[in-house]
């Protein structure tokens, strides 16, 4: 089975670099798009399909972390191969958490990108065969649906398909399926167009029990996705349903639920994965007399320093570098007024092993130098 490869890198030079180096006409894969830096990427991923990507780290926008936390929320199945100048211990440890095939340090070494490559083909061949041997036997297509063994075939392969997409959670793939399952059956059935609910509510009882079998699995409220998709589908004019045969309209519905259903469960992993501020600032208020920074905080939460600190700022009016200063400070003043310590002893609790820089980050602070404070 052939697969596809988006490059994402800001050097023009380095994305040739890859594809001169990858074997693959020999590897069955197909180099679909190429990206400058991760919001691009993101984009093209959603329009190519691409089943592989082949991402550089440090990119201006959406750099590395971001756009490896971002594409293991929104497409979960595709495979990930990290690149990097740096030997860095954070990209790292994020290439893990996002289960990135493999970490290559540049200048890319050839064998090691194909062994890569030929990793990611293995991984998603295995995917595919999961998919397939996961459809439960008792959801075969009831030759009843229909008369024509060509269409049943067709329409069964379609099924598939579809099954497949809907666990890999594809969105835009079962969208697009659906509608070619639509067009398809409205040309080949002769009766496509006629007024006869019998078919389209077999089609729709089909596609809605194969979903069940699915939601079950992720806890997911099929009446509510229902409901979800009725008022959708309400707010169209009548003139857009009338001129849509039963067959269609069928397809369509049945396509907008399982859409529905694909995109709550990644709304859902997005929410527990998002950046929880609160945390952040339980981490400040237990480790500030230790020398933690917006780094090693950023580095805590698996998230880049740059997006730690806009989320920060966004939520709670203040930067994380000055949070933990103002939480050191308000906790020497304490120990110097209310406990009596020693500057030097107050300074140490507070993470200060500089006496004298303790003295200028207090008095800036404050406006008075901790022993003018206790004259006070």
């Amino acid at each position: 089975m052939a697969y596809n490869v988006l490059i994402i890198d800001d050097e023009p030079w380095s994305r040739q670099v890859v594809k001169s180096l990858g074997q693959w006409d020999s590897l069955g894969l197909k180099v679909v798009g190429e990206a400058e830096d991760g919001n691009e990427g993101i984009r093209k991923m959603g329009k190519l399909a691409a089943d592989i990507v082949v991402t550089d780290m440090r990119m201006p926008g959406l750099e590395g972390v971001e756009l490896l936390q971002e594409m293991n929320e929104r497409y979960p199945a595709a495979k990930i191969i990290v690149m990097s100048g740096y030997d860095d211990f954070v990209y790292l440890k994020q290439a893990i958490r996002s289960r990135a095939v493999n970490y290559l340090l540049k200048p890319i070494d050839p064998e090691e990108l194909g062994v890569s490559l030929a990793q990611c083909i293995r991984e998603l061949d295995e995917s595919v065969a999961r998919a397939r041997e996961a459809e439960p036997e008792r959801q075969a297509m009831p030759p009843a649906i229909f008369q024509d063994t060509v269409v049943l075939e067709h329409y069964a392969s379609y099924r598939k398909m579809i099954y497949g997409y809907l666990l890999e959670l594809k969105a835009d793939a079962v969208r697009d399926s659906f509608r070619k399952l639509g067009a398809y059956l409205e040309t080949n059935l002769q009766d496509a167009a006629m007024p006869d609910a019998g078919l389209p509510t077999k089609i729709a009882h089909d596609f809605t029990t194969m979903l069940e079998e699915f939601a079950s699995g992720h806890e997911l409220r099929l009446d509510l996705l229902q409901n979800g998709t009725r008022t959708e589908t309400e707010g169209e004019s009548d003139s857009q349903s009338e001129n849509r045969s039963p067959i269609a309209e069928a397809t369509r519905k049945a396509g907008l639920l399982y859409e529905a259903a694909i995109l709550a469960i990644v709304g859902e992993r997005k929410s527990k994965a998002k950046l929880n501020i609160d945390d952040v600032q339980a981490h400040i208020e237990r480790f500030y007399p230790e020398a933690i920074s917006l780094e090693t905080i950023a580095q805590r939460f698996f998230v880049s320093k740059e997006h730690l600190s806009r989320a920060y700022k966004a939520a709670t009016g203040e930067n994380v570098t000055d949070a933990i200063v103002r939480k050191r400070m308000e906790a020497a003043k304490s120990y110097i007024l209310d406990e009596g310590l020693s500057i030097k002893h107050a300074a140490q609790l507070t993470g200060y092993a500089d006496i004298a820089y303790f003295y200028r980050v207090f008095k800036k602070h404050y406006g008075v130098t901790p022993g003018d404070l206790r004259k006070e």
